[in-house]
């Protein structure tokens, strides 16, 4: 019995050693922070007591990721599903989870040196980044006295640019932390995967516990699946990314290892991806699974290969699709296609109004609202930039629409750089496949959806292509020839 006690107790000390102090700090910050507010609030109001309470919580959370390290980067995937719900308060919210975990990373930034220099693509890729980052902040600070486009911009842009950088961190010392990224982001997907598919069988949402509202589309006569989310768009994105990450960890497992367990999740991130009934959402996922499998530079016949066997299963899906009611009406619907056509004349007429610096952040249903709507071949426009293109033209004109194609410019040099190193590599190879999916899902679902103001899938997107970034630039180290001596 004694032996027993001794060594639960030796089990259990170094846990409490570890858990306790944190607790304590996390206690403490509550305490603090509520009796601060508390007095702030009598004496400058309701909202300055929350800013206060905001910066105290992210700061004890902040001296936290100090000590926490890498963990917290490798957590935040799989903590942020259903993270995303915790809102406070509810109504007028300051903070959420993203926001404390997120900008506690800059912690562990700050004590994870850089030792290995950029690369030119990953060095382009960090500067358009940052000024997507500027140029956004600065029109949104100056759009109106209200704080919703400075929120957009905290939570759509920077905390995204945070996470590419600590993920870019994480991932430089070797293929293994790349992998465990991966990994992370896969279950997180099939987290992800189960919330929407359980919303579609027992009916009920949670779109309104985030800010957002159940999307009933009158057309198919459904509510649209949206997850934890506060609408489908974001959700169906998440899940392609999320199987881009699955899909790389199933090809850099090792020889003879089991793949069950990847395998399931992939097939719930597919259904899920199903259910979120965006066609969009649909050939992105087509797109990754024949990137993933079929992009090998130099081995044409296994593209071809790939692309054939994806078809196939495509096409016997989109027959099989036909026999459901709410998918085949996804499917056949054709009237949407002019309507986008009637959007995307109007988003060009709001940019006229405003060519440099545009309408403002989050501005574009107001002004469209207050405009005759366009029309082509008789279907009217709907007061929504359904595009992040024709978004950021007509909210902030050109000024803020050049660091976008900026951007999508960077990551086309960072997968371009993937290619040339993939001859050279094995890992940079599968990474060029996973990266490609990825930036192809979130490119095609931003051709036809304003994908940039949304919070989730800009930051898993960043989170993986982050981490690939730092990988490039350890591989290119890596398999460079030794220089001669002198």
């Amino acid at each position: 019995m004694a032996m027993m006690d001794n060594s639960l107790r030796s089990a259990v000390n170094p846990v409490a050693r570890i858990a306790l102090p944190w607790l304590a700090v996390i206690v403490a910050a509550i305490f603090s922070g509520t009796l601060a507010a508390g007095n702030a609030n009598s004496v400058l109001g309701q909202k300055p007591a929350l800013l206060l309470l905001g910066a105290l919580v992210a700061g004890s959370f902040l001296v936290m990721f100090l000590f926490l390290g890498s963990s917290a980067v490798l957590v935040w995937p799989v903590a942020a599903t259903g993270g995303y719900l915790l809102q406070v308060p509810r109504g007028h919210v300051v903070l959420t989870f993203d926001r404390v975990w997120i900008f506690g990373l800059l912690a562990y930034i700050a004590v994870s040196g850089r030792q290995i220099p950029r690369t030119p693509a990953t060095r382009l890729l960090v500067s358009a980044l940052f000024i997507l980052v500027a140029s956004f902040g600065l029109r949104a600070l100056t759009t109106t006295h209200d704080f919703e486009p400075v929120k957009v911009w905290v939570d759509s842009i920077i905390l995204p640019a945070i996470l590419f950088v600590a993920c870019e961190r994480y991932c430089l010392p070797g293929a293994d932390r790349a992998r465990r990224l991966a990994g992370s982001l896969m279950i997180a997907g099939g987290i992800l995967g189960l919330i929407g598919i359980a919303e579609r069988l027992w009916g009920f949402e949670l779109a309104t516990l985030s800010g957002g509202t159940a999307r009933f589309d009158a057309a198919i006569d459904t509510t649209r699946v949206s997850g934890p989310y506060p609408a489908p768009e974001p959700y169906a994105l998440t899940l392609a990314i999320c199987l881009a990450a699955t899909l790389y960890w199933l090809n850099t497992r090792s020889r003879g290892s089991r793949a069950g367990w990847g395998l399931v999740l992939v097939g719930v991130q597919g259904t899920a991806i199903a259910l979120a009934l965006f066609r969009a959402g649909w050939l992105a996922a087509i797109l990754v699974v024949i990137a993933a499998f079929g992009y090998r530079p130099g081995r044409f016949g296994r593209t071809f290969a790939v692309v054939g066997l994806v078809g196939v299963v495509a096409l016997a899906a989109s027959l099989q699709l036909q026999s459901n009611s709410t998918a085949s009406k996804r499917l056949d619907n054709t009237e949407n296609i002019k309507q986008r056509l009637a959007t995307y004349k109007q988003g060009i007429e709001i940019f006229r109004t405003a060519p440099v610096f545009g309408v403002g952040v989050d501005q574009y249903n107001a002004v469209a609202q207050n405009r005759p709507p366009a029309t082509v071949s008789g279907v009217e426009s709907q007061p929504w930039p359904h595009s992040t293109y024709f978004g950021a033209l007509a909210e902030q004109g050109i000024i803020g629409f050049i660091p976008v194609l900026l951007l999508s410019y960077a990551v086309w040099r960072v997968i371009a750089a993937f290619r040339a190193l993939s001859f050279r590599s094995r890992e940079a190879t599968l990474l060029l496949g996973a990266v490609t999916g990825a930036a192809l899902a979130y490119f095609v679902m931003s051709l036809t959806l304003t994908m940039l103001p949304y919070e989730a899938s800009n930051t898993f997107f960043f989170a993986f292509l982050g981490g690939a970034s730092g990988r490039l630039d350890a591989l290119e180290r890596e398999t460079q020839p030794p220089s001669a001596p002198a």
